[in-house]
């Protein structure tokens, strides 16, 4: 909590301590700050997921009723980098970008260039959250397919 020129935490659940902290407000930003800054510790697959998170156009993902849950490599197949986006309460959606050894920043690029088209336009796989559905999303292209897991 802030108050004034300090910032108090006091537990809640986890009790490292018998009592709450104080830290002064400005040193507590500037902490914050800095890590919040330091990338050194990610690896390129974090970066990357970052740099997409960050950059993707969620405003015009949402015109089609689209909304990123993760980034990150494919579980299966390390050489594969995999959007999930999840289209309303009924499907989820899977993109991926294979790596062809490009630096995390250059396949951010093209996995936000990707998803600036529009989704037809994509080759993606789907994935019905709610068993009944059997038809893919409205908003799939010629090239999309179920997933297989």
């Amino acid at each position: 909590m802030r108050d004034g020129d300090l910032v108090h935490w006091d537990w809640s659940l986890e009790v490292p301590m018998m009592r709450g902290v104080s830290f002064a407000a400005a040193e507590y930003d500037a902490e914050v700050a800095r890590v919040a800054a330091d990338h050194s510790w990610e690896t390129p697959e974090r970066t990357a997921g970052r740099h997409v998170l960050t950059d993707m156009d969620r405003d015009r993902l949402l015109t089609y009723g689209l909304r990123p849950s993760w980034a990150a490599n494919d579980y299966g197949n390390q050489e594969l980098f995999r959007v999930a986006l999840q289209l309303d309460g009924d499907y989820q959606i899977f993109v991926d970008t294979p790596w062809h050894g490009r630096r995390p920043g250059e396949l951010a690029g093209e996995v936000c260039a990707t998803l600036a088209l529009p989704p037809s336009a994509w080759h993606a796989t789907w994935h019905a959250i709610i068993p009944t559905i059997a038809k893919p999303p409205k908003i799939a292209g010629p090239s999309w397919r179920p997933a297989r897991f």
